[in-house]
């Protein structure tokens, strides 16, 4: 994965909102990247994500 899939990934996590916005990054990404940069992400920025995985 390079460097501008990287932050156009990042970005899309960071302005999710909705489980449903988060399904439709997985349809475009593999677990595996998208795990990638999740742990790239700062604490506040994974603790948000999980908390809305959790709304469902």
């Amino acid at each position: 994965m390079d460097g501008e899939s990287k932050t156009k990934l990042k970005l899309a996590m960071l302005s999710a909102d909705t489980v449903g916005q988060f399904a439709a990054i997985i349809i475009d990404y593999t677990h595996e990247e998208m795990m990638l940069v999740f742990h790239e992400l700062e604490w506040e920025e994974q603790a948000r994500i999980k908390d809305i995985w959790k709304s469902i």
